[in-house]
């Protein structure tokens, strides 16, 4: 099974919402980074990939992926 790019309402996630605290979490050896303006962990590999774009159309990439 594919692990999530991204995890939306990181805050409310019970037991990894402690990583928004320090910037990122690991789950199941996958590195996640915060964003905090979006309050969403996003997967490390995929972490560069909102760089010049909006959150919509990273959104729609993702979507697009995981198709």
């Amino acid at each position: 099974m594919n692990k999530p790019i991204v995890i939306l309402e990181g805050s409310k996630q019970p037991y990894i919402s402690i990583g928004r605290h320090f910037g990122g979490i690991k789950i199941e050896n996958v590195e996640y980074v915060y964003q905090p303006a979006r309050d969403a962990f996003i997967r490390k590999d995929w972490a560069k990939r909102t760089k010049g774009k909006s959150w919509e159309q990273f959104l729609e990439e993702v979507k697009a992926a995981e198709q």
